[in-house]
């Protein structure tokens, strides 16, 4: 019990702040070196804790008797549907159920709610529209924590008050950003979130109220806001702005520069490691957090590209003891660059990130104003018994999902039609926008560009 105080304690939290300054001042050697050792480590730990590591190594012949001769591209990778198959498995705290934690999921709304007041819980159904889970242990989240806050953050100490932080995305669930953010030590600062689903007016109202000094969440939120202060309608001076979870364009970049007259910074981060890299604020690189994860850059056959070539990333999360992934298959594509930042920083970076690149969605109030539903909304949708989903928009003011589900068809359905009610309610679409579902077997890939594509807007 001491042991599980401790590691939610914000004194943790520092002492591994600590720590982290002095890993950025080792050569790339010893960051290498720091790397490969608790790559070991972790690999004896699922070998020892993980039913589902435990026989998909030993088919391809490695075991813990010879895990000081394998390097992690020895390993096999894992996807998203392999580790949801063989959940209960793969996780290493046998206490851990698929089945307990969607059960949780569905009743509980608030993101600093933890899973048997110990574990904290992320669910998306990401940019493929496949439902994920990823659970965190305390020592887990302190690391998470400490890197946000150290490498993120950055916060400027005030000695007269705590500095205040503040989210737009997401807000009514277990999502990555909101659950992150909401984890501001109280030793550092105060937070308050904007639900990214609320009227623009009560936004606006919150955020001047607040008048945030870290501004954080969706590159779209931020620059959505950064419009709203070139209008007038609210007047903020954040000294830190944060983009992350969709694309941080030149054009966004350049708005809310002028708007706020700070330099936006690119945060990189996901549901599988919700702290990876963050842009060097002398050059345009993201520094790859690789004291705590190995990237690997690799083409459609899972082959390594050359640095500097474009490739699908596969992750390795050197912190997650409670779920460990490794060589896990993202959907995100990176070039990792050959040469070191010229910062003189240890770290690898990347040059591009391609994030998310869904679309708004735009819909008639009953006021007889147009609002949008925010793509993020659908990608972090969560209902337990739905496997994967696609919505279309197929009017004006009507919206299509094509549903794959298991288990009670009919108790599923009604959940989904509650979520998506709740949803549209936040923007006062309840009683204008038709929502129609239709269960399906399968959802193929677009068949122009060969990816799935999870939402599917209304043209002209």
């Amino acid at each position: 019990m001491l042991k599980k105080y401790f590691q939610q304690s914000d004194i943790n939290v520092l002492l591994k702040m600590l720590a982290l300054k002095k890993t950025e001042r080792l050569s790339i050697v010893q960051l290498q070196n720091l790397q490969t050792k608790r790559f070991k480590k972790l690999l004896r730990h699922v070998l020892q804790n993980s039913r589902f590591y435990q026989l998909y190594y030993k088919e391809h012949g490695i075991t813990i008797k010879n895990i000081e001769n394998i390097s992690v591209t020895d390993l096999p990778p894992i996807s998203k549907q392999m580790m949801m198959d063989h959940y209960d498995d793969l996780v290493c705290d046998r206490f851990l159920k698929r089945k307990n934690i969607e059960e949780f999921l569905s009743g509980s709304a608030k993101p600093k709610e933890k899973y048997r007041n110990i574990y904290t819980v992320i669910h998306t159904s990401g940019s493929c529209g496949t439902l994920s889970l990823f659970v965190y242990g305390p020592e887990d989240w302190a690391v998470i924590k400490a890197l946000v806050v150290a490498r993120v953050i950055k916060p400027n100490p005030y000695f007269y008050r705590k500095i205040k932080v503040s989210f737009i995305g997401a807000t009514d669930g277990h999502y990555a950003g909101v659950s992150l953010a909401s984890e501001v030590p109280p030793l550092f600062g105060r937070f308050l979130p904007f639900s990214i689903n609320s009227p623009l007016e009560t936004i606006d109202d919150k955020c001047n109220a607040f008048c945030p000094d870290v501004l954080s969440g969706y590159s779209s939120g931020i620059h959505l806001l950064s419009q709203e202060q070139l209008k007038g309608n609210i007047a903020i001076r954040p000294e830190r702005i944060i983009c992350t979870s969709d694309p941080l364009t030149a054009e966004m970049r350049n708005t809310i520069k002028q708007a706020f007259g700070t330099e936006p910074v690119n945060f990189y981060a996901g549901s599988e490691s919700l702290t990876m890299a963050v842009q060097c604020e002398r050059h345009e690189n993201l520094h790859l957090f690789t004291d705590w994860h190995i990237f690997e850059a690799v083409d459609d056959d899972l082959r390594p590209v050359a640095a500097g070539t474009p490739g699908n990333l596969l992750l390795t999360n050197l912190y997650n003891y409670t779920q460990p992934l490794i060589r896990y298959q993202m959907h995100d594509e990176v070039v990792i660059n050959e040469q070191p930042c010229g910062c003189g920083s240890p770290f690898s970076t990347i040059r591009n990130l391609a994030g998310r690149q869904e679309e708004f969605l735009w819909f008639d109030t009953a006021d007889g104003k147009r609002d949008y539903l925010h793509p993020i909304v659908l990608v972090e949708l969560f209902v337990a018994g739905l496997k994967k989903f696609q919505v279309i928009q197929t009017q004006r003011n009507a919206m299509l999902m094509k549903v794959m589900v298991e288990g009670d068809q009919a108790a599923v359905l009604a959940a989904i039609r509650q979520r998506m009610h709740e949803i549209f309610c936040g923007k006062k679409l309840d009683t204008t926008v038709k929502l129609t579902l239709e269960v399906v077997h399968d959802i193929p890939n677009d068949p122009k560009t060969g990816k799935y594509k999870l939402i599917i807007p209304l043209k002209n």
